[in-house]
């Protein structure tokens, strides 16, 4: 049986792409505290408002319980969006990880065009919608309650402070520590992303 805390490392599959990338940019602006508090408290907010949303709506049409011939439908459907995570994680492999062409000038955007990034990669990304659908019905599945989203949303707060606190540590010199963390995420954050869903599958089924 899985530990309510076994979806975690969901958190990184959240924030890796431009999750990510956006606050390593916010970092070389003329208000990179500001810009990046907003930034992370928005990205905060709108994950608790749509596992909250999630949540509910799966409660509530009691999709959770849902079966088939005794076979319970809806583990299968988080299997399901997870395989098509990892394929999709698979093709883009070798992509680099740029912002949208929706978030062009964000040097120079105002702190709305900021907050507004923020709840737009948690809202409409389709990786991210998967993951924070599977953990409100991980919950349902667990009969567990909403406050035990604390720890996730807490994780997913902590990676997205990450350059934050690199620039309170190193100043300037955290942007080439920054980069050099996105390259590498360019070349191995599919591994991490595919790693995590395998186990996750697995812990779903067992």
């Amino acid at each position: 049986m899985m530990s309510n805390l076994h979806y975690l490392p969901l958190a990184l599959t959240v924030m890796l792409g431009p999750q990510i990338l956006v606050p390593m940019i916010l970092i070389t602006r003329k208000d990179p505290v500001k810009s990046s508090l907003v930034y992370i408290l928005t990205l905060s907010t709108s994950l608790c408002f749509f596992t909250f949303l999630y949540y509910y709506l799966i409660s509530t049409t009691h999709m959770h319980t849902m079966s088939m011939h005794g076979k319970p439908i809806f583990k299968y459907l988080l299997v399901g969006i997870f395989i098509f995570l990892i394929i999709k994680n698979i093709i883009n492999r070798k992509k680099l990880t740029k912002p949208p062409k929706w978030m062009a000038n964000i040097n120079d955007a105002p702190l709305k065009k900021i907050a507004l990034i923020a709840f737009l990669l948690i809202a409409i990304m389709p990786g991210d919608i998967a993951v924070i659908f599977t953990v409100a019905g991980f919950l349902n599945l667990k009969n567990s309650t909403l406050t035990e989203i604390i720890p996730f949303v807490s994780l997913v707060t902590f990676i997205a402070s990450t350059p934050l606190l690199v620039y309170f540590s190193f100043g300037k010199k955290g942007n080439q520590l920054m980069s050099s963390l996105n390259n590498w995420l360019n070349t191995h954050g599919y591994l991490i992303n595919v790693m995590t869903l395998m186990v996750f599958i697995y812990l779903i089924l067992s």
